[in-house]
């Protein structure tokens, strides 16, 4: 026995309704300056290429280059910047990635791949490799936390120089 068959009707792909899409952010904005205050007192400044608000995951990603200036009781302290970053919307906490670098008042100087702020604490951190420069001190090492102003810290696996 032989059976065939054939048929003229094309299958078409399933249509996607693209404005349901969790990649499709609710807002967006470009060259773009957010502030971060609390009880009237500036905590950080945020400065970006692209900012892509996404309302239904609670994050916000920021892209093309992000610069964050913190201020500690409404007074400067630190600048970080990186490539690219997301700010989880319910915490405030701020991720910055690729080349990220942070420069203190004093002219300490962080490097790593990746940091992380957390708000509440006005601390940074780092699973990552990190390299710091100060007037006296060259440490490299794996892991890292400090205050955001770089005067307070500590690295884990570390290695590096230090002059008296």
């Amino acid at each position: 026995m032989f059976y065939s068959a054939c048929s003229n009707d094309k299958v078409e792909p399933p249509k996607t309704d693209i404005t349901a899409s969790d990649s499709i952010p609710s807002q967006e904005s470009f060259n773009s300056k957010v502030t971060f205050s609390d009880s009237g007192k500036v905590k950080a400044i945020l400065e970006a290429g692209r900012i892509r608000v996404f309302s239904k995951s609670n994050y916000t990603i920021i892209d093309s280059n992000a610069k964050v200036d913190f201020y500690k009781n409404g007074v400067f302290s630190s600048t970080l910047t990186g490539k690219r970053g997301k700010i989880y919307d319910a915490t405030k906490d701020v991720e910055v990635f690729d080349s990220v670098r942070m420069v203190s008042d004093d002219g300490s100087v962080l490097t790593t791949n990746k940091l992380y702020w957390v708000n509440k604490t006005q601390k940074i951190k780092s699973d990552d490799f990190v390299h710091i420069t100060t007037k006296n001190e060259d440490i490299r090492g794996y892991g890292f936390e400090a205050d955001q102003n770089l005067k307070n810290y500590v690295i884990y696996k570390v290695s590096g120089e230090m002059q008296k």
